[in-house]
């Protein structure tokens, strides 16, 4: 077997040398920023637009390509289960396949060299499913094959991909693995251990989630979004309790897991639900690491994770369904890393007020501050991070409208966030944190681009997720399918992919989705010149077309395969430039 912990160290000591923001520039040897730009010594798009449409494909400017990579139900082991169109797969086949509900994903270059540029990993999360899609049935059937399956379906899929002849595509290695919700896992931080989190069996599985970023130490991060979904009970008289309300558990469950496994009955097993809600990490380049759930970031629905530096400590940035948190760590991650602790287990959370004069305050999530009483309900630190989403609101942090995936600009170090807001009329926020000093407890915040209405905005209907590069250009994905009409503007199209000049706010629709889809995660070779893309969803139900059905999966759509006997497929899209040049320009 090839030992690949030699180059994953010396990408993490060339990332600490660099400097966060310009660490995919350093591991290609390139440069970062604006002399990644366009050859005018700018970050403005240089390509052109592509229309807003409701077509069943992928759209990109001309002079780009784009071709389909490791879409839902490839196999990820050599002779694995082929996908099969009647989504007749197995719950066995699944473990042994990409998962579904394609959301966050990263590239993460196998060396420290150009080889980088043509030979990584790709993480990709899986938060979300589409029952009618995945099961031959349309999922009527309440089986336990059928709750195997969902569970075989989402978390994380580890890929390795390679650059030949020119096209990107699947590479045949020991690191390719999934992560579901039956893989072990081990908790780190203040609630190791805490009573709170134990249930008499061993710590197992994450959900998945849409959140994603790199750590300096080059491990991945996500975070559990809908674990909600897939708990309820069987017990009638089981109400839900404040701390269950504000998480959104409820006795009806989204996917009916509790009716096969008593792990997700709330009522007969009660505390498994603490045990999700939290930063996943997971060490892509070592498939023996379990992965861990690092309690010192506190449990919410994670949306977005974006991370920074301040003095050598990692600053990890979040997004909840309302608020927005930050955690800094104790100590530098140099001096904290070892084989049993991490540099995440120490540090200090925090949630954003945001003030109307343009300035925001990081207030502390510290048990004996006001509202975190034992007086106010709760009993102590752990208690605090294990209900972080009401601690929230106790200390008066602002309540966004569904905030989405943040990103911290490689060189300003501005930090943007999309919010979705209702109906697709949302907005970009971009903040600068005192002093430029990302472990700051002020900041000072702007509306970067409004979406919605004409003008500029018009290409930024619900605005998702952000991705800032070695390039400089900012990348925001959008996802229309479940707002559409709902302003009385007219329609927005397919979800899509939107570039903006960070320094002008000029932007251009880059790339459109295929219908019923999200553009969901934006991930790119440390050159630049190749851009995956995540698309979740297409072909599910949304609010112009109706939704697929078990007799029609096709209803909406058929992307990518257009099998007249298939149905649509959750895929990575890998886009470059036909003359090899840079994404963008």
């Amino acid at each position: 077997m090839t030992d690949r912990r030699g180059p994953a160290l010396t990408r993490r000591h060339l990332l600490h040398a660099a400097g966060l923001g310009s660490m995919a520039a350093a591991l290609a040897g390139l440069p970062h920023g604006p002399a990644l730009a366009d050859p005018a010594g700018g970050t403005a798009p240089g390509f052109t637009e592509v229309p807003v449409t409701r077509a069943d494909r992928v759209t990109v400017p001309p002079g780009y390509t784009s071709r389909v990579l490791a879409p839902w139900g490839a196999p990820i082991v050599p002779g694995g289960p082929a996908w099969r169109p009647d989504a007749g797969n197995t719950a066995a086949q699944a473990r042994l396949q990409v998962g579904t509900g394609h959301s966050g994903l990263h590239y993460l270059p196998m060396g420290p060299s150009r080889e980088g540029v043509r030979n990584g990993l790709l993480v990709i999360g899986h938060a979300a499913l589409d029952p009618t899609l995945l099961h031959t049935d349309g999922g009527r059937s309440d089986t336990a094959e059928r709750v195997a399956k969902e569970i075989a379906s989402l978390g994380a899929t580890v890929i390795r991909v390679e650059l030949t002849e020119g096209r990107w595509q699947q590479a045949r290695d020991e690191l390719n693995r999934r992560i579901t919700a039956d893989t072990p896992v081990v908790f780190s931080g203040p609630l190791a251990g805490h009573p709170a989190l134990d249930t008499g069996a061993d710590p197992s599985g994450t959900t998945g989630g849409s959140a994603h970023a790199l750590t300096p130490w080059h491990t991945y991060l996500t975070g559990e979004e809908t674990f909600p979904d897939v708990f309820g009970s069987r017990n009638a008289s089981w109400r839900p309790k404040t701390t269950e309300r504000a998480y959104g558990l409820t006795a009806g469950s989204a996917r009916g897991w509790h009716r096969h496994h008593d792990r997700f009955d709330l009522a007969r097993t009660p505390k498994e639900a603490n045990r999700f809600g939290w930063v996943v990490e997971i060490d892509p380049f070592d498939p023996s690491a379990p992965p861990a759930k690092r309690t010192a970031l506190g449990r919410i629905a994670h949306v977005g994770i974006a991370v920074a530096a301040s003095r050598g400590r990692p600053v990890v940035y979040m997004s909840d369904v309302a608020h927005v948190y930050k955690f800094v760590a104790a100590r530098p991650w140099e001096q904290t890393r070892t084989a049993t602790g991490s540099p995440l287990d120490e540090g200090t959370l925090y949630a954003l007020r945001l003030d109307r004069d343009g300035t925001g305050t990081w207030l502390p999530l510290a048990h004996g501050r006001a509202g975190l009483t034992v007086r106010d309900g709760f009993a102590d630190q752990a208690d605090v991070l294990l209900r972080a989403r009401q601690a929230a609101a106790a200390v008066g942090a602002t309540a966004l409208r569904g905030p989405g995936r943040p990103t911290v600009h490689p060189d300003t170090g501005q930090v943007y966030l999309p919010e979705a807001g209702a109906g697709g009329d949302g907005r970009l926020l971009a903040w600068t944190e005192g002093a430029l000093d990302h472990a700051a407890t002020v900041l000072a915040w702007r509306e970067f681009a409004k979406a919605g209405g004409s003008g500029q905005g018009g290409v930024l209907t619900s605005p998702g997720g952000v991705f800032a590069g070695a390039d400089g250009r900012v990348w925001i994905t959008t996802d229309v399918a479940r707002t559409a009409g709902a302003t009385g503007r007219g329609h927005p199209g397919n979800g899509a992919l939107v570039c903006a000049d960070p320094r002008t706010g000029r932007m251009r629709r880059f790339l459109t989705g295929p219908r019923g889809c999200g553009i969901a995660g934006v991930s790119a070779t440390p050159d630049h010149r190749t851009l995956f893309v995540a698309v979740r969803g297409p072909g599910s139900s949304d609010a112009r077309s109706g939704g697929p059905t078990a007799e029609n999966p096709r209803a909406v759509g058929n992307w990518p395969g257009f099998d007249p006997k298939g149905r649509p497929r959750c895929a990575v899209v890998v886009v470059r430039k036909e003359d090899g040049g840079i994404i963008g320009t």
